[in-house]
């Protein structure tokens, strides 16, 4: 008899305490993952983690501001928020908010600025945003190791979160501020052979241009090998620069003769600065070229690019280059 009232002491105590965790955590949190209704919650920079707690809890996100509080302490990718503004759904558990929160599809202040985008579309982009404001000061530039004033080739390529009221200038100091960790990564900031660092970004930006991220290696090594002879680059992507043009497969003649210094048919050297901002490969590429030979350099067909130390076997892959295109294949 005894052993049954113990037995029964027992039961009630294991009772009671999984009804006390039951009230604590189930009844303090809802339990769906996902609602057919919305809120956008806007994260600042510097938002705390029970100021986030709040804002979702006013928003009817959450149930309990201090369970999602105690999510969020017990999780580091929580630290990995980002400002701007989020579309969350109503009435789920602390941990669909958070997991909703981390998901750079609901985050309307993420910005991707791919590989390779000029200047001019990278602040075009920014102007049409409804979230970044103002005119870019003439103050903003790179950092003085490269002795140059303009922006193009240092605003680097990756996702950004912008929150509402983010200065052109503030976007653009992160975009150069994240180069700059890019360049001390690459070793681009140190210089390579005889090439400034300035010199790099012109190359890397080239290679960005002219290739898939696989040759970019090989391309950085045919701008040496034809800046070491005295050989023009001969590199359509930068007439395209200097013509603002986009992805022609082949130039009309008179493109050729455009009389801009970024003609490089018609000046030898590099270019008089970059041609786009290149990303971590492309930086990389100019300072770690793969050793080689080759003076020329063809896409035959997408994905395949040959590199040759000879004209005659580059005319002989520029004519399979012709019945490609005419094909069909770069469609």
């Amino acid at each position: 008899m005894r052993r049954l009232i113990v037995a029964l002491l027992i039961c009630v105590l294991i009772t009671g305490s999984a009804t006390s965790i039951h009230n604590a955590f189930l009844l303090n949190d809802y339990q769906d993952t996902t609602s057919a209704s919305k809120s956008e919650i806007l994260i600042e920079d510097g938002d705390t983690g029970a100021e986030i707690s709040q804002k979702l809890y006013s928003s009817g996100v959450i149930k309990v501001t201090k369970v999602f509080y105690k999510l969020a302490l017990n999780q580091k990718r929580a630290t990995s928020i980002s400002p701007g503004i989020h579309e969350i759904d109503l009435k789920i558990s602390a941990q669909a908010a958070l997991n909703q929160l981390l998901d750079p599809t609901r985050n309307r202040g993420v910005f991707r600025f791919n590989e390779g985008l000029r200047k001019v579309e990278i602040l075009d982009l920014l102007a049409k945003s409804k979230l970044v404001t103002g005119q870019l000061s003439p103050a903003i530039k790179p950092a003085d190791i490269f002795k140059t004033n303009s922006l193009e080739g240092f605003l680097f390529p990756a996702n950004y979160s912008f929150a509402p009221g983010t200065t052109t200038d503030q976007a653009i100091t992160q975009m150069l501020t994240r180069f700059n960790l890019s360049a001390k990564t690459s070793k681009i900031d140190q210089g390579y052979g005889k090439f400034s660092p300035f010199e790099l970004v012109i190359i890397a930006s080239i290679a960005q241009a002219e290739g898939d991220v696989q040759d970019f290696t090989k391309i950085a090594q045919v701008i040496y090998n034809r800046l070491k002879i005295g050989m023009p680059l001969q590199m359509n992507t930068t007439i395209e620069y200097a013509a603002n043009l986009r992805g022609k497969i082949r130039l009309p003649y008179k493109q050729l003769e455009i009389n801009s210094r970024y003609n490089t048919y018609k000046y030898q050297g590099l270019p008089p600065g970059p041609i786009g901002n290149p990303g971590q490969a492309a930086l990389e590429a100019a300072v770690n070229p793969q050793m080689g030979d080759w003076l020329y350099f063809i896409t035959v067909k997408p994905q395949d690019t040959r590199f040759t130390s000879s004209i005659k076997e580059f005319n002989t892959w520029a004519n399979e280059f012709r019945k490609n295109e005419e094909a069909g294949l770069f469609k």
